[in-house]
């Protein structure tokens, strides 16, 4: 063997190898098996892939039914992970739902303000004040993409927790108290 073959082998098998493992991995996931492999690279360096691990894989191979039995446990035990996953994920999604519920009674207990009852004068004092209400919100929006033009990882738009506010300004009564008629 000389010594250019040695290392066009070598420098093929690096190149494959990650090839084999990843067809190896997306054989176990698109098709559940359970596996083990075992290549040792031409320098007798071996490199081991198994799911859920080659000593589980090797030992299904030798002991079929114990195996079976710990292949079940670990499926039980994943389904128990993952509903755990899913009941942390329904008591927030809940959670929110009963902010959201608490927002929309507030919101129900607003009354509507009659514009058509309103004065000139009153009419301009609540146009001043949207747009101050306007400019803030432009404000705002613009402080949270300058926020996340400089993250190098988008901010959540809907979970940042300083993004999101509680439904605490009653908009009517300030406006109401800004007309003066509260």
């Amino acid at each position: 063997m000389t010594k250019e073959g040695a290392n066009a082998r070598r420098a093929t098998f690096l190149k494959c190898q990650p090839g084999l493992l990843k067809a190896a991995s997306e054989l176990y996931a698109f098709c559940a098996v359970e596996m083990a492999i075992i290549v040792l690279s031409p320098g007798g360096e071996p490199f081991y892939f198994g799911h859920p691990s080659v000593d589980v894989a090797v030992d299904m191979r030798e002991h079929p039914k114990m195996a079976s039995i710990d292949a079940t446990r670990q499926a039980q035990t994943d389904r128990d992970q993952i509903l755990k996953k899913l009941n942390k994920q329904y008591a927030y999604v809940l959670e929110q739902l009963k902010v959201g519920m608490k927002g929309a009674k507030e919101l129900d207990d607003i009354k509507p303000l009659r514009i058509e009852s309103l004065s000139f004068s009153e009419l301009m004092i609540v146009d001043e004040w949207l747009e101050d209400v306007e400019k803030a919100v432009d404000l705002r929006s613009m402080d949270l993409l300058a926020l996340e033009a400089s993250s190098s990882t988008p901010c959540p738009r809907s979970t940042d927790a300083s993004i999101r506010s509680e439904p605490t300004i009653d908009v009517m009564i300030l406006v109401k108290q800004k007309l003066g008629t509260e």
